[in-house]
């Protein structure tokens, strides 16, 4: 026991652990580090990625350096330690205290004896050092399950804290997941953008050279000009929307705004969605295995615990008590009867029986009562919360499935109607409010494929997020 006291003061605070209380943190990265093994398991050790230098991007890369980078991982991590600490300080109950006290001084006694018949007063003086040393050893022995209710408290939060830090994960993967696929729909738009205002300028010179023929009036070729000034408006926002799009994600790398980034992705090819089953299932999915719940069980757990605790702190305790003690003294111990050296030893049991405290483990136990009730209120709130995202989300996505075949036929219809347009006011068969009606057409249903392929990339992850099951194998196929 000495030595384990020895070590405990001599090794860093994080390096020993005598207690055990970091056991479930072994398996996770240190701050800093990619999660491997929580739900966004690569199945590698390997460690962040080398420092952005800018350019195009991947989605898995994407996440991977938000994992990396993000602040709010290191204060998961801080607050998940700190709850390990807090374990280990409940499981040092467990454990007797040794105490060691040292002391030196100077010792200076005078003696006057009273005056006998005839005689006058005697004055005497002696002076002696003394050193002493102490061990006193303190041990609870049994206390009706106070320690064993306090260390289940400390070790439910432990287990919550693990909890929300894998919440946290997921939320990070989440973030910088949406803000790639919000660059990759920015990107998309800004060429439909483009192309929209090469269509446009096209026919703008084809209504000019028919002007100038004197084939068109000049109302066709104003309507053109406008249609052609109008895409040019809508490209330059299109370049706006995009640069906020790239600082943003640049940003969720953990990187300057202003990086020069890009999404790499092929917005035609779509991800697989085998996880996704019927809602029964999911619920049950998310019930099961959404940190959220998990969090919130364990804390409700913990809020029992401590009240348990409370409630036991007011019934007695029986603890082993032992002490050794020297003492040495020098100088004038003949004058003064001491003895030079003194050894004292001690031992016994001591019980404890709490009377009266104010009331204040009264108010104690009430107040852990009210942590349990809230708790449990938070665990209900939890469990509605994620029932109605997945709901929702699984809607979202199957909606949009329904889209994309939709917005796909639309846009075959739209392209081969401006190509008809388009040889008709050649031709001179048509007119200029048919072209730009098919322009138009063209151009909103290019809109509409880019926005629902991009929401039902968002949904999917989403609605793997609402089952907790949201990692690094979503992302992969991208």
């Amino acid at each position: 026991m000495v030595l384990a006291a020895g070590l405990a003061s001599a090794a860093p605070p994080t390096a020993f652990d005598p207690l055990g209380s970091r056991q479930l943190l072994n398996g996770l990265p240190p701050p800093g580090q990619q999660p491997l093994a929580d739900a966004t398991a690569t199945g590698s050790g390997a460690g962040c990625p080398a420092p952005f230098a800018g350019g195009r991007i991947g989605l898995a890369e994407a996440v991977q350096r938000a994992l990396c980078n993000d602040p709010r991982g290191p204060q998961a991590w801080a607050d998940l330690d700190l709850a390990a600490a807090r374990l280990g300080v409940a499981r040092s109950a467990w454990w007797p205290t040794l105490d060691a006290q040292a002391g030196a001084g100077r010792n200076r006694q005078r003696l006057r004896e009273s005056a006998t018949a005839g005689a006058s007063p005697t004055t005497s003086a002696s002076t002696f050092d003394s050193r002493n040393a102490q061990l006193s050893l303190a041990w609870t022995l049994f206390d009706f399950g106070q320690r064993s209710a306090t260390e289940e408290g400390a070790r439910q939060t432990l287990l919550a804290a693990a909890a929300s830090r894998s919440q946290v994960v997921q939320q990070i993967f989440l973030d910088a997941a949406n803000a790639y696929l919000q660059l990759l729909q920015a990107q998309g738009q800004m060429a439909v953008a483009r192309e929209t205002e090469r269509i446009y300028l096209q026919g703008f010179l084809a209504a000019e050279a028919k002007h100038a023929a004197g084939v068109d009036d000049q109302a066709a070729k104003l309507q053109m000009q406008t249609a052609f000034a109008q895409s040019v408006v809508a490209r330059v926002r299109a370049e706006g929307q995009l640069r906020t799009a790239q600082g943003a994600l640049a940003a969720a790398l953990g990187e300057a705004p202003g990086r020069p980034v890009e999404a790499d992705l092929d917005a035609t090819r779509l991800p697989d969605t085998a996880f996704i089953r019927d809602t029964d299932t999911l619920l049950a999915l998310a019930e099961q295995q959404h940190p959220q719940l998990q969090a919130a069980r364990a804390q409700l757990a913990a809020a029992r615990a401590r009240g348990d605790a409370a409630e036991r702190a007011g019934r007695p305790s029986l603890s082993l008590a032992a002490s050794q003690g020297l003492t040495r003294r020098s100088g004038s111990e003949a004058a003064t009867g001491l003895a030079d050296r003194q050894r004292d030893q001690s031992v016994g049991l001591q019980l404890t029986v709490p009377l009266f405290d104010g009331f204040s483990r009264m108010y104690e136990a009430r107040a852990a009562q009210a942590e349990a009730a809230q708790a449990d209120a938070a665990l209900q709130v939890a469990r509605r919360t994620i029932a109605l995202e997945v709901w929702q989300a699984y809607q979202a996505f199957q909606t949009q499935n329904q889209q994309l075949d939709g917005t796909e036929r639309l846009l075959g219809y739209a392209t081969r109607s401006l190509e008809v347009a388009q040889g008709r006011f050649k031709a001179g068969v048509g007119n200029t409010l048919e072209l730009l009606e098919a322009q138009r057409a063209l151009a909103d249903a290019a809109q509409q494929r880019i926005g629902v392929l991009s929401d039902w990339r968002a949904n999917r992850l989403r609605l793997a997020a609402a089952l907790g099951q949201l990692g690094l194998w979503s992302v992969r196929g991208d």
